[in-house]
Formats: C-alpha cells, sequence, structure tokens
C-alpha cells in the first residue's frame, strides 16, 4: 500500500491566543475539596483541578487550599513544572502560574471554539503541548506565551487517512476542513523519557519519539476509547479504556487483551510499586494487576456470568462508589481525584 502524505504531516496553524471576552474568576467554594475534581499532578507539592474552575493546592498531600484563578471553565488537566503549573479545560482554556498558583494569567481562552482541552504536558518550562477533543493539538515553546495549533492526521485510522488523501488531491481546502471534522479526541498524553505515548477516542493508541510533532499509530483489535496510556517498564506498556477495557503490549509487538471481569470505565493507571498497578476508574472501581500481567482472548459476546478473571487480577471498589478520574503518589500517600473530591487510597 502507498504510503500517503497525510500519515506524515502535521499541518500547524497560528492561532488568537486570547479571546477578548475573558471569563469570570473561579468561585471560592466552601466544599471544593467535595466537588467534582478531574486532575492531579505532583511534583514538590500537589495540584488539583476540576469543575468550575477550582485549583487546589497541597504542600503535605493532607491539607488543600484553593485558589483564586481567572476562569470558571471546568478545568480537565494540570501539570507541574517547577514553580509553574499550567492547567486546561473547557472552552479551550489554558492558564498559567509561574509561582506555585499563588497569581494566574490566561494564556488562552476560545469559547466559540466549542473544544475543550483534556490534557497539558510540558517537557520543560517553555515547551509544552495541549491536547483535547477532536483532535485539538496545540504548542508553545516560549512557556505558553503563544500557542500554536497542529493537524496530525498520522493519528488517523488508516483507511480514514487513505480518504483524506485522496481529497488532497482535489482541494486542499476541503482536505484540511475534513481532517478538523473526523479527528479523533485526544485523552492523554503520557512522557517517558524522550518518548509519548497517546491514548485517544476509537481505539486510538500511538507514540512519538520527536515531541509529538509525527506519531506512529498502534494496531490495536479494539476500536472504543482509551483513557490513559503507561508504560510500566522498557519493555511494556499498558492502555485502559471504556467498559474496563485493558490491553498491554510488550516489547514493541502487538496489544493482548486482559481479562478484569469488570465493565466499569478505567480512566487512569497509577503504578503502585514494581509488581503492582493499579487501574481507577467509574463507579469506585480499582482494579489491581499483579506483574507481569497475564492476558487473555477477548470475547466480546461472552457471558459475563462465567466470567474469570486472569491470575493475578482483582477488582475492589471504594466505599462511596464515586468514580475516580486520576490518582498520583506524593510522600507515601496515594492521592486520587473523584467525583466526590479528593481521596486518599488504601492500596494495601
Amino acid at each position: 500500500m502507498k504510503k500517503t502524505i497525510a500519515a506524515c504531516i502535521a499541518a500547524t496553524f497560528a492561532v488568537n491566543t486570547v479571546s477578548t471576552a475573558i471569563a469570570e474568576e473561579a468561585f471560592m467554594a466552601p466544599l471544593v475539596e467535595q466537588s467534582v475534581l478531574l486532575d492531579i499532578d505532583a511534583d514538590k507539592y500537589v495540584v488539583i483541578v476540576g469543575e468550575r474552575g477550582h485549583v487546589l493546592i497541597s504542600e503535605n498531600g493532607s491539607d488543600f487550599n484553593q485558589k483564586q484563578v481567572p476562569t470558571q471553565s471546568t478545568l480537565t488537566a494540570t501539570t507541574v513544572v517547577g514553580s509553574n503549573i499550567w492547567a486546561v479545560g473547557h472552552d479551550a482554556t489554558i492558564i498559567h502560574s509561574s509561582d506555585k498558583g499563588e497569581s494566574w494569567e490566561v494564556q488562552q481562552y476560545q469559547p466559540d471554539l466549542q473544544r475543550p482541552f483534556l490534557d497539558v504536558l510540558f517537557f520543560d518550562e517553555e515547551h509544552g503541548i495541549a491536547a483535547g477533543a477532536y483532535g485539538l493539538f496545540y504548542r508553545t515553546l516560549d512557556g505558553g506565551k503563544t500557542w500554536s495549533a497542529e493537524r496530525h492526521a498520522s493519528l488517523l485510522d488508516p483507511y480514514d487517512r487513505e480518504y483524506l488523501e485522496e481529497i488532497r488531491k482535489e482541494d486542499e481546502a476541503f482536505y484540511q476542513q475534513e481532517l478538523e471534522s473526523i479527528l479523533p479526541h485526544i485523552n492523554r498524553i503520557t512522557l517517558d523519557n524522550d518518548t509519548l505515548y497517546l491514548a485517544g477516542e476509537a481505539g486510538l493508541l500511538a507514540k512519538s519519539d520527536d515531541f509529538g510533532k509525527s506519531w506512529q499509530r498502534y494496531s490495536v483489535d479494539y476500536t472504543g476509547s482509551f483513557f490513559d496510556i503507561k508504560p510500566l517498564d522498557d519493555e511494556t506498556v499498558l492502555a485502559v479504556g471504556l467498559r474496563g477495557n485493558m490491553f498491554v503490549s510488550r516489547e514493541s509487538s502487538s496489544w493482548e487483551y486482559i481479562q478484569t471481569c469488570s465493565t466499569s470505565t478505567l480512566n487512569s493507571i497509577l503504578i503502585s510499586s514494581d509488581s503492582e498497578v493499579y487501574a481507577l476508574g467509574n463507579n469506585g472501581k480499582m482494579v489491581k494487576a499483579t506483574r507481569p500481567i497475564p492476558t487473555s482472548m477477548r470475547d466480546p459476546y461472552a457471558n459475563p456470568t462465567d466470567c474469570k478473571p486472569g491470575e493475578g487480577i482483582s477488582v475492589s471498589q471504594i466505599d462511596d462508589k464515586a468514580a475516580i478520574l486520576n490518582a498520583k503518589q506524593f510522600k507515601g500517600l496515594n492521592i486520587a481525584v473523584s467525583a466526590n473530591g479528593v481521596k486518599t487510597l488504601n492500596l494495601k
């Protein structure tokens, strides 16, 4: 099959970084630690973000303080680099703090775009990317002072790339319009050394060795959405998604199915130790997998009452059954964010 040009090119577009209509200041909620919180990152301190522009900071992992930020848009993801914090979310919002959350600036706010950012990642204090719905992908090389939009056709299914390349031969403008309309949602981007891993809609798993300028899409026998992807070691990569689906790839070979017997959507991966990894999901479900993780034949039509999880796989549930969105280890604590606020997970 002829290699398509569309699979190799990332179109780049200059963008207006801040709309003239800036959102209002976030509401200072008295019960903010019990609100819907969607992402967490930690370095020497913890940052949590969530609905209505909520941003919480903790130095010890136990006591959290809400910070005043210049948006009420739901914040879906955050990242920390030293004293710098970036948070992204609905209305194509990007906000930044250079002083560990004490003061903030809006770097981008485009409600007319009607697309949320779903993840943000910085490689250093200057170079970062933000990604989200319908292939939304922005890059900055100056700490967020300016952002440029990119469209990555290489994230598409091969059949869609072929279709688009035929269009491109006839009409470049229509090609760009069609590309923007069919790019899948990008849900999570993970950095491991110099390699980026990406999880998204419609069976999308991909990796990049050049900081996301080009992508190599994996072939996976699954067309549902993935919500997280993480390398477990130099040879093993784990991905989780809708309806309890977990897949693992070893030594860059094909992706194999992991039988959990749980149908709750899995939102994130927490590596708790060298021997155990947890997939955290809706309904408060936590799927523990002991490594090496066992694989099984995938049968989407199997009777769930006859299901037996793989050896070393077990499923537990937190008391309030709230959806767990993400978690980080910090000073010996396993701190999670959920639909019912901040939680400290007991993984023993």
